[in-house]
């Protein structure tokens, strides 16, 4: 397989890896919302409450319009997850804030997500290579926990 044509065929192999590996976090993450009775983007929504923040800022976070974010939080705020609340340096801003039960959904769902990620049966060495190599292509997100 050396060669350009066989560097190009590994290229394609690895490319497909990866999107099955983004498909198979993405489905873990899917199941793990429903789970939890949230949809992918109430979980969105929720991980980026660490801190509280405007709806225009969360929308900006979750690359939706504002208007579409207020349905979200909306059913947040009916399931006592999130609330809405006066800034105190202006008082016409309300920061979305989550609730106790919120912040405990919150840790417990991405605590899950974690523990039983996909990755489970590598070894510590192979989890070390993975991210080595990862590293390589991309810059690590933060993680809500």
């Amino acid at each position: 397989m050396s060669g350009p044509g066989g560097d190009q065929e590994l290229r394609h192999d690895v490319l497909r890896h990866l999107i099955g590996v983004v498909e198979t976090m993405k489905q873990h993450v899917t199941t793990l919302a429903t789970e939890f009775g949230l949809t992918l983007s109430q979980l969105d929504a929720m991980k980026n409450l660490g801190e509280p923040c405007s709806q225009r800022e969360l929308a900006q976070c979750l690359h939706f319009d504002a208007s579409n974010v207020t349905d979200i939080v909306d059913r947040l705020e009916t399931r006592g997850l999130v609330s809405r609340t006066i800034d105190p340096s202006d008082r016409r801003v309300r920061r979305l804030v989550l609730t106790a039960e919120g912040e405990a959904v919150r840790r417990k769902l991405f605590e899950r997500a974690l523990d039983e990620a996909p990755i489970g049966s590598l070894t510590s060495a192979e989890l070390q290579q993975l991210r080595d190599l990862l590293a390589k292509i991309s810059e690590p997100v933060e993680l809500p926990i």
